[in-house]
């Protein structure tokens, strides 16, 4: 895992959250979300961003996990 996949698995087991249910929420394939907690993909920006909306947590946080550079903040 990397240090994405690890906190995007933290932040969904501490919602209570299954990966299906994450998956289904974010309108994103399971085997893409499981992909992502086990560092196999790095996600898009779209996607982090939809993560972070369902996982109710900062997508600047996210971005910074997965490599992007955060100039400015995400409304």
């Amino acid at each position: 895992m990397n240090e994405f996949g690890n906190y995007l698995q933290e932040l969904r087991t501490q919602g209570q959250m299954s990966l299906r249910y994450l998956a289904e929420r974010s309108n994103l394939s399971y085997s893409f979300v499981d992909s992502l907690e086990k560092g196999r993909y790095k996600p898009t920006r779209e996607a982090v961003y939809t993560l972070s909306e369902e996982l109710k947590t900062d997508a600047n946080m996210l971005l910074k996990l997965a490599g992007y550079a955060t100039n400015e903040t995400v409304d």
